[in-house]
């Protein structure tokens, strides 16, 4: 990430916001990830796709609020 790409998402360009969260994809998936057991006691990992929302959401508005502090 640039500073330039930080500077853009702080003051709300769509599409900055956009490359902060695509970067952070893995990382977010990795906090929001479950394991169940199936019948045979195969292991299956999911994505709760709520909370998911939920934590980029509050990526993005500590980008415009926080972030903005710094700059």
């Amino acid at each position: 990430m640039t500073y330039d790409l930080i500077k853009r998402a702080v003051h709300g360009d769509p599409a900055a916001l956009e490359t902060i969260l695509l970067y952070y994809d893995a990382y977010i998936n990795s906090l929001v990830t479950y394991k169940t057991a199936g019948p045979n006691g195969e292991l299956f990992r999911h994505i709760d796709e709520d909370m998911k929302v939920q934590v980029q959401m509050r990526l993005v508005d500590a980008i415009q609020k926080k972030w903005r502090e710094l700059i």
